[in-house]
């Protein structure tokens, strides 16, 4: 089974935020559509910046000694927290500013969530559609 890259997933979130601030705007109008894209930007941007510390940490174990690599993971989850409490920041002053609609702010916030789902979705069907055929070389009747 071939899962989606984080290249891949990265950007189909970029595809899914585009898509729904587009529907969001015709929908609902440009304040709620500006509420989808900062909440998408900030959740796409996130993705990416996780992505990239996890890709760092997992270099960085691997070529450390065993207490150095305690130290890197530590390093990640104290990075980890500073960007959480940096992302709640963020959301605070578009909340608390009054610039963005608050409903399309969480929807743009489910935008990794929602490319997630798809994406699970999407595995789930090639799964099925390979079980069902039966030329895939499996013994067994699939029932």
């Amino acid at each position: 089974m071939e899962l989606m890259s984080p290249r891949h997933l990265k950007a189909a979130s970029w595809l899914i935020l585009a898509i729904l601030v587009g529907v969001g705007y015709v929908w609902q109008g440009g304040e709620f559509a500006l509420g989808v894209l900062a909440g998408g930007l900030v959740a796409v941007i996130n993705f990416h910046l996780l992505h990239q510390a996890l890709r760092v940490l997992v270099e960085r174990a691997q070529a450390l000694p065993e207490g150095a690599a305690g130290q890197a993971k530590a390093f990640f989850a104290v990075r980890q927290i500073l960007r959480f409490f940096a992302l709640l920041f963020i959301i605070y002053l578009l909340v608390s500013s009054g610039w963005v609609n608050i409903l399309g702010l969480v929807l743009g916030l489910s935008t990794v969530v929602l490319t997630l789902i798809l994406a699970a979705v999407n595995e789930i069907i090639k799964l099925k559609k390979k079980e069902a055929n039966p030329s895939h070389g499996t013994s067994h009747l699939v029932s």
